[in-house]
């Protein structure tokens, strides 16, 4: 019988958090045979502070870098690169069978611009998960950046959080855990334990839910509705945090209904 899926996915804070991660990958290790993990990362600080060594301003909208074919260079190297190789390490150092991939390795991730052909911010339009089904049945723990390739072969940068929703969606994942650098979705400091797509949309209308928060509670929505078993958006504090987030001690939880 296959093991259920999870993915992980860290962005911000939490991806440069050695201390944490090592804890996270010790978890990862202990529970590995319950789970097949899938760990999705982003890096942004560590493609910002590239782009300003050649000096670059980052550019958001929405919560999305926005990506140049010129800046494009530079987010291979701090995802697919810097970070995914200095994730990759950190986790074998831990005894995890890690292997670091991107979107692009295996067509994992096809994708189009947003815009036009010289802004390499993409968005997903084919998920292929062989080579992630392939590390898996190997006892592997992939380990995904996010940078990916369009239909003409051409480098794109796609948002961590779309990787992660896309592969969720693909692979059927059991449970889908945004770890962030807040505890779970918070109105004045208090925070929700769950969120069906009604609340949701009320606090987007209310602006309680707000900037990069919008489209990563959107996306998890329409995971959900593609076979995606459950999204949980938490942080990764300590040890044993990953068992409460799966458990759902920890985190704000988002169902449909």
């Amino acid at each position: 019988m296959n093991k259920p899926v999870i993915i992980i996915k860290t962005g911000g804070q939490a991806a440069e958090n050695i201390q944490a991660l090592s804890h996270m990958a010790q978890e990862i290790k202990e529970l590995s045979s319950q789970y097949n993990f899938i760990f999705v990362h982003g890096g942004g600080s560590t493609v910002s502070a590239i782009q300003r060594e050649y000096g670059i301003e980052p550019v958001f909208k929405e919560g999305i870098r926005i990506t140049s074919e010129k800046e494009m260079d530079l987010v291979d190297m701090g995802l697919a690169g810097k970070m995914n190789k200095k994730l990759v390490r950190l986790f074998i150092k831990n005894g995890v069978s890690a292997a670091g991939i991107s979107g692009a390795d295996g067509l994992t991730f096809e994708g189009e611009s947003i815009a036009d052909k010289s802004c390499r911010t993409g968005r997903i339009i084919k998920t292929n998960t062989k080579l992630i089904d392939t590390l898996l049945s190997g006892g592997f723990t992939p380990i995904l950046s996010s940078v990916s390739s369009d239909t003409e072969g051409c480098a794109l940068n796609i948002n961590a959080d779309e990787a992660a929703l896309a592969t969720g969606t693909a692979c059927k994942a059991e449970k889908i855990i945004f770890v962030s650098d807040i505890p779970g979705i918070l109105n004045d400091g208090k925070q929700y334990s769950n969120l069906n797509e009604v609340q949701i949309n009320t606090l987007i209308d209310q602006k309680i839910i707000n900037g990069g928060m919008i489209p990563k509670v959107r996306s998890s929505l329409e995971a959900l509705k593609k076979g995606a078993g459950s999204v949980v958006i938490g942080d990764y504090r300590e040890f044993m945090d990953l068992e409460k987030l799966l458990s759902g001690e920890k985190g704000t939880k988002i169902w449909l209904n």
